[in-house]
């Protein structure tokens, strides 16, 4: 009987696990990639998009220096843009930029931030600057580019 109520506590903590972790798979899969209301870009391809990212093109259509801004590693949303925009995970994105600017490809690398509200707050603060939020962080102060995956 001991073993009946431990083999079925077990199996609702794996349940509850599962759930949990799918629960919160699907809603780290809805990321946006977003600037600031002020920004006039008009929507981009993936392509463009990841060539941003990955320092292939670092000015807007005007001349204004781009700011590529990601969210601190470990957190959900970055994961989604390392696999739907990079194609990388987080070791093979350091090893990336740690080269691209040693051979002067890139000036730097993405700025980290540590937060969604820091995302919006830098975001608010340079017209030129490209980031990304979970669907659920998008509001008014932001513009949807491209939607991911």
């Amino acid at each position: 009987m001991h073993k009946l109520i431990l083999a079925m506590t077990l199996a609702f903590a794996l349940m509850v696990g599962c759930v949990r972790l799918l629960t919160v798979s699907a809603a780290v899969q809805e990321v946006d990639v977003v600037v600031s209301k002020a920004n006039s870009a008009g929507p981009l391809s993936r392509e463009e998009v990841r060539r941003i990212f990955m320092g292939d093109k670092s000015s807007w259509a005007g001349g204004k220096r781009i700011t590529v801004l990601m969210l601190a590693s470990g957190e959900p949303e970055r994961v989604v843009v390392l696999q739907a925009v990079f194609k990388m995970n987080e070791s093979e994105y350091a090893k990336y930029f740690l080269q691209a600017a040693f051979t002067g490809h890139v000036l730097a690398a993405p700025r980290d931030l540590a937060s969604a509200a820091q995302m919006k707050a830098r975001l608010a603060a340079n017209p030129n600057a490209i980031g990304y939020l979970s669907k659920a962080d998008v509001d008014e102060n932001v513009r949807v580019i491209v939607r991911l995956p």
